[in-house]
C-alpha cells in the first residue's frame, strides 16, 4: 500500500488510536481505582490463574503524570495526523513511550505482584509499539519516495 491509501490508513488508525488514548486517559482520571477493580475482575475470569488485586491509587500525583502521558500520546496521534510525512518521526517517539510502558508495566508484574492490570499493560503497549512502528512505516510510504528514508 503505497500514495493516497497509505494515507487514509495511517490518517484513519491515528484517529482511532487517539479518540482510545483520550478515553483510556479520562476512564482512570474519573474512575481510577473502578477502572482498575474491572481489569480485576476481567483477570479473575480469565482461565490464566489466580491474579492479585491491582492496588488502590492512593498517589494522586501518579494519576496525574498517567493523564499528562495519555493526553500527550493522544495528542502526538492527533498532530500525526495532520502530516503524517512532516511529522513522522513523532510516530517513533510514541513507540517508545509505549515500549516504556509495556517494559515497566512486565517490571511490576514479574517482580512486585502478579497483577493482571500489570500484565494487559504490557501486553496492550507492547502492542502498540508494533501499530506506532507499522504506522511510522506506511508513513513512509506516502509523498516523495526518496524522503521515506
Amino acid at each position: 500500500m503505497t500514495g493516497a491509501a497509505a494515507e487514509r490508513f495511517v490518517v484513519f488508525n491515528l484517529r482511532l488510536l487517539a479518540a482510545s488514548f483520550a478515553i483510556v486517559g479520562l476512564l482512570f482520571l474519573i474512575a481510577p481505582d473502578g477502572t482498575l477493580s474491572a481489569l480485576d475482575d476481567f483477570g479473575d475470569w480469565l482461565p490464566l490463574g489466580d491474579f492479585a488485586p491491582a492496588p488502590e491509587t492512593a498517589e494522586q500525583l501518579w494519576l496525574a503524570l498517567g493523564f499528562a502521558y495519555m493526553t500527550v500520546i493522544t495528542g502526538i496521534c492527533l498532530v500525526v495526523s495532520t502530516d503524517i510525512v512532516r511529522y513522522r518521526p513523532l510516530l517513533l517517539v510514541l513507540a517508545a513511550g509505549k515500549a516504556a510502558s509495556s517494559l515497566t508495566a512486565l517490571g511490576f508484574y514479574l517482580f512486585d505482584a502478579d497483577v493482571f492490570a500489570y500484565l494487559l499493560n504490557f501486553l496492550v503497549d507492547g502492542l502498540l509499539v508494533g501499530v506506532a512502528v507499522l504506522l511510522w512505516s506506511m508513513a513512509g510510504r506516502v509523498g516523495d519516495p526518496a524522503a521515506a528514508f
